[in-house]
This record gives C-alpha cells, sequence and structure tokens, in this order.
C-alpha cells in the first residue's frame, strides 16, 4: 500500500470505530435500568448484585479475549463482543427474575471482556500504520467522546421513551442499535501485522505468562491498579445516584436528565483528557481526580440528610458529573501503558488491566448490595469514604513511576 492508502485506511478506520462506538453506546435503558430491572422482579440489592456478576464473567474472559485479539484478530474480537452484546439486550427483554436478567448481564460481562482490551489495542495499532500513535490519547479521547455523545443523547431521552414504550421495547432498540454496530465494524480494515506467534507452550501458558509478566512488573502493576480502584469508586457511584433519586423524590422523568448530565460530563472529560494532563501533569490530576470522587460521596451523604427539594436537585446534579472524570482517569492511564508495551502483547496486557479493573469493581459491588440491603445508602456512602485512603495510599506507589509537569 502507498503512504496515501495507509492514511486513508487509518482515517476510514478510526472514523467507523466513532460510528461504531456511538452505536454501541446509545443505551437508552442507563437511567432507568435500576427501574426496568426491579419491575422484572429483583430488589435494589439485587441489581447492585447482578452488576458485580456482569464484572466477574467479565473478569473470566478478559485474558482469553485479549489473546484472541493478538493470535487472531481484534477486529473479528470485536465483532463477536458486538454479537453478544446484542444477544444480551435481546435476553433481557424477555428476561423476568433474578436469575434470567443475571444470564443477560453475564452475555454483557462477556461482550465486555471482548471490547476492553481489544478496542484499544486496534486503535494504537491502527494508529501505528502511519506512524501517529503519538496521538493516541488525543484519538482514543474523540472515539471515547463519540460513544459518551451516545451516552448522553441516549440518557436524555431514556426516561421519557421509557415512560411512552416500556422497558422491554427499550430493549429491543438497544438490540437494533447493536445489529448496526456489528455491520460497521465488518468494514473495519484488518490489521494481520500485528498477530502474536507463540513459539514456546500452549496458547493458554502463553496467555497466562504474559498476564504474569505484566502483574510481576511493579511499574505496569501499579499504573494497572490505581485507575482499576478508582474505577470502582465511580461505578458505584453512579448506579447509587437512581436509588438516592426515588430516595429523595425526585421525578422518574428527571432521570434521563441527570444521567445526561453525567455522559455530557463525561464527553468534555474524554475530548480534553489530553489538555488537562497536559496542563496539569499526571500525578495533580490523579490528585484532581480523588478530590472529585470525595466530593461527590460527601454531596450524596447532603442529599440524604436534606428536605430542601431546590438543593437536592442542585447537589444531585453536581453528584452526577463527579463520576465522569473516570473517563480521564481511565484514558492517561491506558496512555501510559501502551506506550510501555509491545504490539504483540497489547491486547492480553489491556486485557489484564480490565480484568484487575472488573474484579475490584466487583468487589466494590459485592460489598455495596450487602451494605444497601442490610444498612442502607449512608451506609454505603460512607465505605466509599472510608475506602479513599488506600485509594490516596495507591496513588502514592503509583507517583514514582511516572513524571511530574
Amino acid at each position: 500500500m502507498t503512504k496515501k492508502e495507509i492514511n486513508k485506511s487509518v482515517s476510514r478506520g478510526l472514523n467507523i470505530l466513532r460510528f461504531g462506538w456511538f452505536c454501541h453506546n446509545l443505551m437508552f435503558i442507563i437511567p432507568v435500568i435500576v427501574l426496568v430491572y426491579t419491575q422484572k422482579g429483583i430488589t435494589v440489592g439485587d441489581f447492585f448484585l447482578i452488576q458485580g456478576i456482569f464484572r466477574i464473567a467479565a473478569f473470566l474472559f478478559e485474558i482469553p479475549s485479549g489473546y484472541l485479539s493478538d493470535r487472531f484478530s481484534r477486529k473479528n474480537v470485536l465483532i463477536i463482543g458486538t454479537i453478544f452484546s446484542f444477544l444480551g439486550f435481546a435476553e433481557l427483554a424477555m428476561a423476568n427474575g433474578f436469575f434470567t436478567i443475571m444470564l443477560g448481564e453475564s452475555l454483557f460481562g462477556i461482550a465486555s471482556a471482548l471490547y476492553s482490551g481489544t478496542l484499544e489495542a486496534y486503535t494504537y495499532d491502527l494508529m501505528k500504520r502511519n506512524n501517529s500513535q503519538k496521538q493516541f490519547l488525543k484519538e482514543f479521547g474523540s472515539i471515547t467522546t463519540f460513544g459518551s455523545t451516545a451516552s448522553f443523547i441516549a440518557s436524555i431521552l431514556g426516561g421519557i421513551m421509557f415512560m411512552y414504550i416500556g422497558g422491554d421495547n427499550l430493549l429491543w432498540l438497544e438490540a437494533a442499535f447493536m445489529a448496526i454496530g456489528i455491520f460497521a465494524f465488518i468494514f473495519l480494515p484488518q490489521l494481520n501485522e500485528i498477530k502474536r506467534i507463540n513459539k514456546h507452550g500452549t496458547a493458554i501458558r502463553d496467555a497466562v505468562g504474559i498476564t504474569y509478566n505484566t502483574l510481576k512488573n511493579s511499574k505496569l502493576r501499579n499504573l494497572i491498579f490505581f485507575p482499576a480502584l478508582f474505577s470502582a469508586f465511580t461505578i458505584v457511584m453512579l448506579w447509587i445516584l437512581q436509588p438516592i433519586m426515588e430516595t429523595t423524590h425526585i421525578p422518574v422523568e428527571l432521570f434521563g436528565f441527570y444521567i445526561g448530565l453525567n455522559q455530557f460530563a463525561r464527553i468534555l472529560f474524554s475530548k480534553y483528557a489530553y489538555k488537562i494532563c497536559d496542563i496539569f501533569g499526571t500525578i495533580n490530576t490523579s490528585i484532581i481526580t480523588i478530590l472529585d470522587i470525595a466530593i461527590g460521596i460527601v454531596i450524596g451523604m447532603l442529599m440524604m440528610h436534606t428536605n430542601n427539594m431546590t438543593m437536592i436537585y442542585i447537589l444531585c446534579a453536581i453528584m452526577a458529573i463527579t463520576p465522569a472524570m473516570q473517563t480521564t482517569n481511565k484514558l492517561q492511564y491506558n496512555s501510559l501503558v501502551h506506550h510501555s508495551i509491545r504490539s504483540t502483547e497489547r491486547g492480553t496486557v489491556l486485557s489484564t488491566s480490565a480484568m484487575v479493573s472488573t474484579i475490584v469493581g466487583a468487589v466494590f459491588l459485592v460489598v455495596s448490595k450487602f451494605l444497601l440491603d442490610e444498612y442502607g445508602i449512608l451506609t454505603t456512602l460512607w465505605f466509599e469514604f472510608i475506602m479513599l485512603i488506600p485509594l490516596i495510599l495507591s496513588l502514592k506507589a503509583t507517583s514514582k513511576y511516572i513524571g511530574k509537569k
């Protein structure tokens, strides 16, 4: 291929990724997902448990999915992941009760594992074709922005659509957009040149070896663990927002507005992640994200202690924004990981990172399920606040491996 053809192929691939990720993130169900699931026969605590199971399913498939993308085809793994998302939504549309909902979420867990390392690995190696990988943080931030824009649109409309067409029809609509995503990813350029060749032992031994060496490497281990722990905080904060809104009597029609506000903030934090890091540096940006989470937790507590609806509306808006900084946190650390690994291991290493994030998030969600059912929302928020201590210690351990601005 000529240089012009390669540049055109890279540009086309990036545009397809933006479109496909947009379709993937048009999740109208998110602002009302707790309501939809509870109408299907589960409790709020069960919802948190199911979200934990979703992450356990993702955990089990993280390493195999990443290794498959290294050995065979990142493009095909993306297509298969979208197929699992389609099957998950179709199953949930027909589901009723804990175990059928759990099955649908488990399919999402597999899809998440297939996507987690592969989407980024494909993007980075696609950009290597024309030596533009130094712009990865900016370009992948753009792809993430498209996804966040879709989530924002879906969140604004989701609550209204739920009131008019119901939860099951909303789930079938999600399945339709997944089908469009499958079709889009079929047209991605194939990256045959980055396939990994296993010369020693079995594929399983090779994959486990990469994972072991990744976690043994102190730099990679710390670059992976801090954002994983940070992500766990934001997951709990995002999902606990709906029960808080119900408890404080915020109308269901406004649920979509607040979740949409979160998604709009994600758009900004994704689009300008590279600028934020350039201005403040990685360490200072990380400190800002920790302060952001602390503010969100305190605001959640304040919402539970006031009856002033005007104040509740304002505080809810601020709390909805705080988990959105997870996009900046994730992008900056994944970029550091990318620059520290080889292409032939990229998918497996990123899946290892996602595996750690998944299991830490699952632990937080399962603990939150117990705390919510037994002690309530306030105790769960106090748990989050106390856990800020290990988060700060994790950043301290990580800081020695990243330069200061």
